[in-house]
Formats: structure tokens, C-alpha cells, sequence
């Protein structure tokens, strides 16, 4: 497969040799997202399935041990005798049950947990990949909120400039009141975009902060990375079909879904359980005449019981419940691989149109400099033509603005062109710290899953 490596870069202003880039950011994300470190917990959790459900192989050992008292009394009416006895028991045994056979469902029990925990790890890299999107939406969005302030900057620079102007020329009479108005209208309109601006770039510091676990940088290099864009649509949607966790995570659930259904059937088969149990009695009683006799007779008896045996169970009908259940698994196992094939096309179609934005944001970012170039342009022939006087102040005012709109233009155009490239890199099922090759201790979910299953 054939791919062509990229180097990105633009024209906006806010970028330093001290600020952070991507990469510094999503590593803060791996770290410190409290949304990942909660996943990771609950698939390390979800290995447990596999060591209960090898207990199905495995025999069961119960220990009892008992002690009573039993006191006993006698009165007769022919004399003023009563005879009694007292009665102390003690007990231990041991019990150990093998299912030796059970329709063949614990097997299918130990499947299904694999395939259960297989689909919690792909649905960690797809947990995982979401972060990072949503990190890099935060970067890209704290990147042209300040791109965005120094534009409305300038933009208060350049009209603040005009306004004096105005006001000088007026003075002289060579500016009406009428234009000294526009050009302070103008003015304070600037630093009220300018204002709103800087609140949102406060609120995109506060969503970067909270995805990253780390404070908001004061600057933030341009998002200019090596990316691996595909050749063309087929081949993003060949590698997306192979790769993307979320294909691997309903092939799982399809494998889950028919270890149901043959758990249902075992139920419906006959189960052999092998028992073998060991018990040990003592007992000691005594007898006695009237209540302050104790010595008429003591005695002690010691058993000890052992037992083997095979039992073998039939089910013949339980209210139809169980194989209310086997159907009800079958038809599972259909609508998981309908899910499939869903998101098979949702994955197609997400490569389409993430695609075409894609060719789209790359035309209208190289557009968007070209037309911020000849704006520029406009700006300078119009003031230039004001001194001269073949051009007025609401001339250069207007093209000032256009030149404003232009730059605001560019950086969403920007924004939005890095956000199709990341969205293409996570589905191709890449976007992850191991994917990207960041300078973390990558999360080994394989080595804990090794250390557990063989638990007793």
C-alpha cells in the first residue's frame, strides 16, 4: 500500500520556539485524561471474566465443621425420680464437587469471555482515538482563538489609526463629521470583536485544560506534522476496513454472541457431576438421676463417613425458559452481524466524506491565502489613493474590513483542514499513542491479561 508523507504549514502568527505542539499535547492527554484512565481501570476488571469463567474446569471445595448441645429430661409418676442427659456433638467434613461434564457450555464460556475482553481492548483504542480527536480539536481551537486575537489586534491598531486620522483632518476640515463617526464606529466595533475574542479564547484554554490535565500554554505552535495521508478514497477505506477498532470490536461481539447461544444449548443438555465427600462425628453423652447427680454414666462415640458418587442430571422441561434463552441468543448473533455490516458502511462512508472535506479544505486554505494577498493589496491602493484624494476614508475602512474577514476566513480554513487529517488517522485506526510513536510508557493491555488469566 502506497503512501505519500506531507509537511504542513500556514501563514498564522501566534507560533514560538517555547510554545507546545500536537504531540506535546496529546501526550499531556495519555497521562492525565481522567476519561482514559477510567476506560483503562474497567478493561483491566473485565480480564476477571476469563478466570471465572475457567472455573467451570476447576472442582469446588467446601469445608464444615458443626457443634451443638442437646439436653434431654425424664420425670416418671410412680416416684419422685427424673432422669436426664446432656448431649454434646461435634462434626467436620469436606466436600469436593468436578463437573465432569456440562453440555459442552463451559467451554463456550471460556470463549465468550476472550471475545468479550478482545472487544474491551478494542473499544479502549477506540475510546482511545476519541480523546486524541477531541485533544486535537482543543489544540487546533486554542491555536486559532489566538490566532484570532492577534488578528483583531491588528485590526484595533489599523482602526484606531484611522480614527485619529479622521479626527486630525477633520480638525483642518478636511474630513466631515460624518466620516469622523464611521471611523470611530468602526473603532469601537474593533475592540468589542476584539474583547469577545479573548473570552473565547479563555473558554477554549479551560476545554484544553480539562481534556490534557495540564495548563493551558501561552502559545501554541502552528500544527504543521508529518502525516501519512492516503493516495486516494479507496485506499483510506481499504486500510480503514482493516484497521479501525470498531470493525475489530463488533467482530468480537459476533464471536461473543454465538458462545451465547452455545451456552443456551448446554443447558439443554444432560450435566455429570462427580461429588466425593468426607465427614467425622463425636459425640459425648451423659445420664443422670435428679438434677445434682452427674456421675451415672458417660459415653462417647466416634464416626467417620465417606462418600463417592456420580450424579448424573436430564433436563426434561423448565417452564420453557432455557430455550426461551437459545433463541433469544440466536437472534442475537443476527443482530450483531447486521451491527457489523452497519458499521462496516458507517466507517465507508465516514472515508468518503471525511475525504472530500479534506480535497476541500486543502483548495480553500490555498484560496483563502491568495485572497488575503490581493485584499492586502486592495488596503494599500486605497489609502494610498485617499492621500492622493481619489479614494475616501469609507474606501479604506471597507477594505480594511474585507482584509479582517479574509484572515478570520484563513484560519477556519486552517482549522478545519487539520481536523480532516487527524479524522483520517483515526480511521485508519492510527491515532493512538503507539500509532503516533509518542514519547510515553505505552499501556500494555496484553501483559496484564497474561499475569491473570491462569489465577486460581
Amino acid at each position: 500500500m502506497k503512501f505519500r508523507i506531507i509537511f504542513l504549514s500556514a501563514s498564522l502568527v501566534c507560533g514560538s520556539a517555547s510554545a507546545i505542539n500536537v504531540r506535546d499535547a496529546l501526550t499531556s492527554a495519555y497521562q492525565n485524561n481522567q476519561e482514559l484512565l477510567e476506560i483503562r481501570q474497567k478493561v483491566i476488571a473485565s480480564h476477571e471474566q476469563i478466570v471465572q469463567a475457567k472455573s467451570g474446569f476447576r472442582p469446588k471445595v467446601v469445608a464444615q465443621a458443626k457443634s451443638g448441645l442437646t439436653k434431654g429430661r425424664t420425670k416418671y409418676d410412680s416416684d419422685s425420680l427424673h432422669r436426664g442427659s446432656l448431649s454434646k456433638n461435634q462434626s467436620g467434613s469436606v466436600t469436593v464437587t468436578q463437573n465432569i461434564f456440562s453440555g459442552f457450555s463451559d467451554v463456550a464460556k471460556v470463549s465468550k469471555a476472550e471475545h468479550d475482553i478482545f472487544s474491551a481492548w478494542a473499544q479502549l483504542k477506540t475510546q482511545e482515538q476519541e480523546v486524541f480527536l477531541k485533544v486535537i480539536k482543543a489544540y487546533l481551537d486554542l491555536y486559532a482563538k489566538y490566532a484570532t486575537v492577534e488578528a483583531h489586534k491588528a485590526n484595533v491598531v489599523s482602526m484606531k489609526k484611522n480614527y485619529e486620522t479622521a479626527s486630525t483632518k477633520r480638525n483642518i476640515g478636511e474630513e466631515t463629521l460624518t466620516q469622523e463617526s464611521a471611523a470611530e464606529a468602526q473603532y469601537a466595533d474593533a475592540q468589542s470583536r476584539l474583547e469577545s475574542a479573548s473570552a473565547e479564547l479563555e473558554a477554549a484554554k479551560a476545554t484544553f485544560e480539562q481534556l490534557t490535565g495540564t495548563v493551558a500554554p501561552e502559545n501554541v505552535d502552528h500544527p504543521k506534522e508529518l502525516v501519512e495521508i492516503p493516495e486516494s478514497m479507496e485506499l483510506l477505506q481499504e486500510v480503514a476496513l482493516s484497521n479501525n477498532p470498531r470493525i475489530t470490536q463488533a467482530r468480537e461481539d459476533i464471536g461473543s454472541a454465538k458462545q451465547s447461544k452455545k451456552m443456551a444449548t448446554g443447558k439443554l443438555l444432560p450435566t455429570v457431576d462427580l461429588e466425593a465427600s468426607g465427614q467425622r462425628i463425636i459425640g459425648d453423652k451423659k445420664t443422670f438421676i435428679n438434677s445434682q447427680n452427674y456421675n451415672s454414666g458417660t459415653s462417647r462415640t466416634t464416626s467417620f463417613d465417606k462418600s463417592i458418587g456420580v450424579t448424573l442430571t436430564v433436563p426434561l422441561y423448565d417452564r420453557g425458559e432455557d430455550r426461551s434463552q437459545r433463541r433469544q441468543a440466536s437472534e442475537n448473533v443476527i443482530a450483531n452481524r447486521i451491527h457489523f455490516e452497519k458499521v462496516r458502511q458507517e466507517i465507508t462512508q465516514a472515508c468518503k466524506q471525511v475525504y472530500r472535506a479534506y480535497l476541500a479544505a486543502k483548495t480553500n486554505m490555498d484560496n483563502s491565502a491568495k485572497q488575503i494577498q490581493a485584499q492586502q493589496v486592495a488596503v494599500n491602493g486605497n489609502m494610498q489613493e485617499m492621500e492622493v484624494g481619489t479614494k475616501i476614508l469609507f474606501d479604506v475602512l471597507q477594505s480594511q474590513t474585507k482584509l479582517l474577514e479574509a484572515k478570520l476566513n484563513q484560519i477556519g480554513t486552517i482549522q478545519k483542514y487539520y481536523e480532516n487529517l487527524y479524522q483520517m488517522l483515526s480511521l485508519q485506526g492510527k491515532l493512538t499513542a503507539e500509532g503516533l510513536n509518542l514519547p510515553v510508557e505505552i499501556f500494555r493491555i496484553e501483559q496484564n491479561y497474561e499475569n491473570i488469566k491462569n489465577h486460581l
